[in-house]
């Protein structure tokens, strides 16, 4: 298999390697224009909503997270949108589900209507129940006017490429709608085996999550579902976690005894890295000039979006690790906000 490096090596050069340092002002300038003031302003794709326990109906959580505090945070740093996710659904199965995916939805609408401009939506689906997912598609859709769906990357061991997702994957495809994906725990494995004597050990977020991602990334183009339904446009958290560091090596593959050409262009008929670049990734905990340099080698400047991972991170984090690396001006509003202006045109 040939390797396309026409995009990626103009793209790098015309974005990481020349700007110089006059190209970081256009980050610090957003950042102050934005304040308050609806309309300017990044637009953070990686932005929790935390319900409170009267929502959930269950103690814990993030208890120190309130959307006042969220607002001044976003007044201060520059963020002007925060498209919150709901991914907390989807682990109780039947009825059960259902009504909390509802009933997170219902609160989530409320707050985003209470602050208008401030606040995008991607609504929870009760995943281990497909049928009932897609009843809440057509409610978050046709009733609360969401913006896109959010998700995990595996549920009871199913990748998102599994078959039972398939009529959702149909119906979103009809809706050309937007399919948000944080990572989650998944029963094959856990980090949070690793323990030390001081009695500390890793959560998950530290090994699992950016795997995770990348083996739901894998088998939604092994599946198909990625050509099938291309529709769909798919949003991976953490400027897709692992994946763009192994998707040359999987390319190389043609050279396995036992592979060759032939059986990998079975999996991929147009090509490992041409199926990847259908994806969009946004950049919380990516924006380093390795990290990102690896995803702008393999898909468009046009497919990252900005990402701060709040309230697990303070949204000044991101905002800062992205002022500081040299960048084309025009990747960098990109990245910024007009990306997402491209993704969903109501938010300009």
């Amino acid at each position: 298999m040939t390797q396309d490096t026409s995009f990626s090596r103009r793209a790098f050069i015309g974005t990481v390697a020349a700007a110089g340092a006059s190209a970081l002002a256009p980050a610090a300038g957003l950042a102050q224009r934005a304040g308050s003031t609806p309309g300017t302003g990044l637009v953070d794709f990686h932005h929790h909503f935390d319900p409170p326990a009267a929502v959930t109906g269950r103690q814990g959580g993030n208890q120190r997270w309130t959307v006042e505090g969220t607002l001044d945070e976003m007044g201060t740093s520059g963020v002007g949108i925060g498209m919150a996710n709901l991914t907390a659904s989807g682990v109780q199965p039947g009825e059960a589900g259902r009504a909390y995916a509802r009933k997170l939805n219902d609160w989530g609408t409320q707050v985003v209507g209470d602050h208008k401009g401030k606040f995008g939506l991607f609504a929870a689906l009760p995943m281990l129940d497909v049928d009932g997912a897609l009843k809440e598609v057509e409610y978050a859709y046709d009733t609360l006017k969401v913006d896109g769906v959010g998700i995990g990357t595996s549920y009871q061991g199913a990748w998102l490429g599994d078959a039972k997702f398939k009529p959702l994957w149909s119906e979103l495809n009809r809706r050309n709608g937007i399919v948000y994906v944080h990572p989650n725990d998944d029963q094959c494995c856990t980090t949070r085996t690793m323990s030390y004597e001081n009695g500390t050990g890793l959560s998950s977020a530290w090994l699992e999550w950016p795997v995770n991602t990348a083996r739901t990334i894998l088998s939604l183009m092994v599946s198909g579902v990625s050509r099938e339904f291309p529709g769909v446009r798919f949003i991976f958290s953490h400027g897709g976690g692992v994946a763009p560091m192994i998707i040359h090596r999987i390319a190389q593959f043609e050279g396995w005894t036992g592979m060759g050409p032939d059986k990998l262009k079975g999996f991929f008929p147009r090509g490992i890295e041409a199926e990847f670049r259908t994806f969009y990734f946004e950049g919380a905990q990516a924006f380093s000039p390795v990290n990102l340099e690896a995803l702008m080698k393999l898909v468009p400047a046009s497919h990252i979006v900005f990402g701060t991972d709040y309230n697990r991170f303070p949204l000044a984090h991101d905002v800062k690790l992205l002022a500081g690396l040299k960048l084309d001006n025009g990747v960098r509003r990109g990245i910024e906000r007009d990306n997402a202006l491209k993704l969903f045109p109501r938010l300009a």
